[in-house]
């Protein structure tokens, strides 16, 4: 029994892993400190945080799958930081508005070491420099490698982060680049009616959240498994071709997959069902003349808002037992 194997520690310090919304709380200062540089400072981050952690994910990964071979290991990767994503980045609905920066951050840290997880299964050290820029990369902020690091050269290391006090509108246009980032609204170069289309699209959806997040959060967790899944194959790709190759040709995106797509009709039809729930229930509860307050449509208001809620924690609840 003196033989047995240990599992593999986390080379860097004693410091305990943390979840991911703990570590997107400790980001979330130095983001409102340096809003400029919010992509960049993500990665800087990402890397300093979750590179030695990926590094020993794949390490046990592979000591369960001894045998695997990297298709394989990049397959489970790539589900589990989908389900994480899912798990950590839909809490944005009804009460929880509030969390939607947390939350945002969190679903981007989860994608973050996840490619960083790939890249390790293809020989490249996760908590290497090089994956800073890699990340912007493969997340459509820059097109190139020499782009991304002339951006990162401005951005500050480690910058004292800010009190949190930002105007409103930096502090909306910084969850409107998360969710670009996230793949919720289309990202890359836009004509003005684009944007302002894309954008009045997603503030209507949050809208709609923040009174039905029994509706929100299952068609915020379909846009997560398209765009998640879909970052996770071209990072698999782009490390299976080597990245020095990359950096030595004219360090283009060649690999790269454009605008997510938005659901198909099955996520409508689905938006539409989940839709049917509340409202039915408070339609039923008026045409009862169930007296709680305010009479009829009083009364009829809370059970929408009750119902909502329940089902939004129930629906919540299970996928967080599925993933975590």
């Amino acid at each position: 029994m003196r033989n047995r194997r240990r599992a593999p520690r986390e080379p860097s310090s004693a410091r305990p892993i943390r979840s991911v919304t703990v570590e997107a709380q400790a980001l979330l200062p130095m983001i409102w400190g340096d809003p400029e540089h919010m992509p960049e400072q993500l990665a800087f981050f990402a890397v300093r945080r979750f590179g030695h952690r990926a590094a020993a994910a794949v390490e046990r990964r592979r000591e369960r799958e001894p045998g695997a071979e990297p298709a394989e290991l990049n397959a489970g990767i790539i589900s589990r930081g989908t389900r994480v994503t899912i798990a950590e980045g839909v809490v944005v609905g009804g009460p929880f508005i509030v969390l939607i920066p947390v939350s945002f951050v969190a679903a981007l840290l989860a994608r973050a070491q996840m490619v960083l997880e790939l890249a390790a299964v293809a020989g490249h050290a996760p908590e290497s420099e090089h994956r800073v820029a890699e990340l912007l990369i493969l997340q459509d902020v820059y097109a190139s490698v020499d782009e991304a690091n002339d951006a990162l050269a401005r951005a500050e290391r480690h910058p004292p982060g800010g009190p949190g006090q930002l105007p409103r509108r930096t502090r909306w246009q910084l969850i409107v680049k998360m969710a670009a980032l996230l793949g919720l609204i289309s990202g890359g170069k836009r004509s003005r009616a684009q944007q302002t289309l894309s954008i009045v699209s997603f503030s209507c959806l949050f809208l709609i959240g923040l009174a039905l997040p029994w509706i929100w959060m299952p068609v915020l967790a379909v846009f997560y498994r398209q765009a998640t899944s879909r970052l996770g194959a071209k990072a698999a790709m782009f490390y299976a071709q080597d990245p020095a190759a990359v950096r030595a040709g004219h360090g283009r995106r060649r690999w790269t997959h454009r605008v997510l797509k938005a659901p198909g009709i099955t996520s409508v039809l689905r938006f539409v069902a989940l839709a049917l729930l509340p409202v039915a229930t408070a339609g039923a509860a008026i045409l009862t003349e169930i007296h709680v307050a305010g009479g009829p449509w009083g009364t009829g208001l809370i059970v929408l808002c009750a119902v909502s809620l329940v089902t939004a924690a129930i629906w919540y609840g299970h996928r967080w037992s599925r993933n975590h």
